[in-house]
């Protein structure tokens, strides 16, 4: 019998603070150019490529009185048509009916008796505006980084030579673990991790305070105190979305101008949107605060290494200032003072330390931190592929990403880089934010505007204080 496939900390922690108004899974709307595939054929297109990520047709098992860890089992009843379904928009439809309709599929939860996503086909996009795809993933299955690895096993590059399906490869599930090996693995593994702990601990150690104050700053700035907002607030599961584009190569070059980086970017023009939204409610803040996902993820590590492999930083958003030159400049700043900092290293400390409790001590720490989350919005960004991609032979067009909000929260941007274009995705709260694409438009317009800054010309001074560093 196999070794149970444990969930880790992290992994079960997305499960564990989910509720009703906040499903956390992680969407996406993937727009296609080219005739629909039959629901049929895409259906066995999936299903002759999930043995490569095994997980996917696996579901969570949650130990009876908490004896054990939470961990994946093979779903007996695994059927890929209950994961696959077409929808056909009415006509007259267009970007403004699939949005609302990605809004729609998004906020419905994931079956947690299954294995955890959901793909639909939709159809009926106008004439000539091709076809979307709507996923989601629970976040407990995937990372942002993970959702993407997924979505290319189901994708080519452009231009692969049309050829015969490859046979369908017979699939038997594996029985479960009983709770005596599940109660034994899960010991097991905390002596085994333990260990590395304790190791790692005693590095820290030889090196210095410095890593336990770069954690405990983490865990300050991530549940310290913070001006309330408008956004920080969870009304419904319903969600709403708003999709914005700009130029890649813009953003990069912006970015190198300026001795920053695209995130640095995303950033700012996030701020700029942010702020916008917020003087449309009425107020009027210096900042907001903003959780910004950092994948911890080795070069060669893939999807099927690990679920989750994320950490997360926290970035002060300079909501009151409008000239974006400013605001570029504190947003790098202050992820310079993050990564400086070690925040990033030290949340994946504190996550393998929480392996090592017990699966209620876990669930009540995964809880009461997300009750005690200091931030506004969460700002994420995913670099994908710089190639364009195709579904059996149908091009990708473009991708929009839609990262969960947690449940106090109301608003989330995502951004996912792809064959020359950075797509953004903002998912809201469909009651607390019903502007979402309105937040797009202004996020595309940043985008731009950020990415255009030219570098400033030196004053007089500054001029002065460089030749005097030069000739010291």
């Amino acid at each position: 019998m196999p070794h149970p496939d444990r969930l880790s900390a992290l992994d079960a922690a997305f499960l564990d603070i989910e509720t009703a108004r906040a499903p956390l899974h992680v969407g996406w709307t993937l727009r296609f150019d080219g005739p629909p595939p039959a629901l049929g054929a895409l259906r066995r297109h999936v299903d002759r490529r999930l043995q490569a990520v095994p997980r996917f047709r696996r579901r969570v098992v949650m130990p009876s009185l908490g004896l054990g860890d939470p961990h994946w089992v093979d779903d007996s009843g695994f059927d890929v048509a209950r994961h696959i379904h077409a929808v056909r928009l009415a006509a007259p439809a267009g970007e403004a009916e699939l949005r609302e309709l990605a809004g729609v599929l998004l906020s419905a939860p994931l079956d947690p008796l299954r294995p955890l996503w959901r793909l639909t086909l939709v159809t009926g996009i106008g004439p000539s505006r091709g076809f979307a795809i709507v996923g989601q993933a629970h976040h407990a299955l995937v990372d942002g980084l993970a959702a993407l690895e997924v979505a290319l096993l189901l994708l080519d590059p452009a231009g692969t030579p049309a050829r015969a399906p490859a046979p369908a490869v017979a699939w038997t599930p594996q029985p479960a673990a009983g709770a005596a090996r599940s109660l034994a693995a899960a010991a097991a593994t905390r002596l085994s991790d333990g260990s590395a702990a304790a190791q790692a601990a005693l590095r820290a150690a030889a090196a210095g305070a410095g890593t336990a104050r770069s954690a405990a700053g983490l865990v300050g700035s991530l549940t310290g105190q913070r001006t309330p907002t408008a956004l920080d607030r969870s009304l419904t599961r319903e969600r709403r979305v708003g999709f914005a584009a700009a130029p890649l190569g813009d953003v990069r070059a912006g970015a190198r101008r300026h001795h920053a980086t695209v995130n640095d970017v995303l950033l700012a023009a996030a701020t700029l949107a942010t702020g916008a939204a917020l003087r449309r409610r009425g107020e009027h803040h210096d900042v907001v605060r903003a959780l910004v996902p950092a994948s911890l993820r080795a070069g060669d590590e893939g999807a099927d290494a690990h679920a989750n492999r994320i950490s997360f930083l926290s970035v002060d958003l300079p909501v009151g200032e409008a000239d974006p030159a400013q605001v570029l400049r504190r947003i790098r700043a202050a992820t310079r003072a993050g990564k400086a900092a070690g925040e990033a290293s030290s949340g994946d400390a504190l996550l393998r330390a929480a392996d090592l409790l017990p699966a209620t001590g876990r669930r009540r720490l995964a809880r009461a931190a997300a009750k005690a989350a200091g931030f506004s919005v969460i700002v994420s960004n995913v670099p994908g592929p710089d190639a364009a991609l195709e579904l059996l032979g149908r091009p990708l067009r473009a991708a929009y990403p839609a990262v969960p909000p947690l449940d106090g929260q109301a608003l989330t941007i995502g951004a996912l880089s792809y064959a020359g274009v950075l797509h953004a995705g903002v998912f809201a709260d469909a009651v607390v934010v019903p502007d979402a694409s309105r937040i797009a438009s202004d996020l595309a317009v940043a985008l731009r505007a950020v990415a255009a800054l030219p570098v400033a010309e030196p004053t007089p001074w500054r001029e002065r204080a460089v030749r005097r560093r030069r000739s010291a």
